[in-house]
C-alpha cells in the first residue's frame, strides 16, 4: 500500500462531471493521515497533506494541507492552501489561501493573500510580484475642484 498514493497503474477515481482522461492527466501526491514523512519534498505534481510532514516543500503546483494536516517547514510553490496547520515560513508565486479552519505561524510572501475569518495567523504577509497593483482604484481619477461660485 503505497503511502503517497501515486499508484499509475490503479484505475482513476471517478470525477464528477469529469471524463477518465481528465482523472488521468491531473496527478497528485497524497500525504494520507496517520503517515508522517520527514525530508524534502520536491515535484512537478500536486501535493495534499492530510498528515504529518516535517521538512521543506518545493513543488512547481498547488500545495494543499488538509483540515488533519500538519506541516514544520517552509513551502515554496505557486499556490498554497492552509485548512490545517503550517510552521514555517509560506512562499506562494501566485498565491495563499487561509481558510477558517486554517493555521500559519510563519511569514507569507505571495502577490494574493487570502486569510479567512476565523482562521490563525501568525507572522507578516508581504506581498510581492508583478500582480501587485497600485492600491488606487483605476479609472477613477480624482476631478479638479469646481470653482466657487461668482455673483453678478
Amino acid at each position: 500500500m503505497p503511502i503517497f498514493r501515486r499508484d499509475n497503474d490503479a484505475s482513476p477515481p471517478a470525477v464528477s462531471g469529469g471524463s477518465p482522461e481528465l482523472a488521468q492527466k491531473r496527478r497528485i501526491t497524497h500525504i494520507a493521515p496517520g503517515t508522517r514523512v520527514n525530508g524534502q519534498v520536491n515535484g512537478a505534481t500536486e501535493l495534499l497533506i492530510e498528515g504529518e510532514l516535517d521538512g521543506e516543500i518545493r513543488v512547481e503546483a498547488t500545495v494543499t494541507i488538509g483540515a488533519d494536516g500538519t506541516v514544520h517547514g517552509p513551502i515554496a510553490a505557486p499556490v498554497v492552501r492552509v485548512s490545517g496547520s503550517v510552521v514555517g515560513d509560506v512562499i506562494a508565486s501566485d498565491r495563499v489561501e487561509v481558510a477558517p479552519s486554517g493555521s500559519v505561524e510563519g511569514d507569507i510572501s505571495a502577490p494574493r493573500v487570502v486569510i479567512a475569518e476565523g482562521a490563525f495567523f501568525k507572522g507578516k504577509v508581504e506581498m510581492t510580484g508583478d500582480r501587485v497593483r497600485d492600491a488606487r482604484p483605476r479609472g477613477r481619477e480624482a476631478a479638479p475642484p469646481k470653482p466657487a461660485p461668482t455673483e453678478p
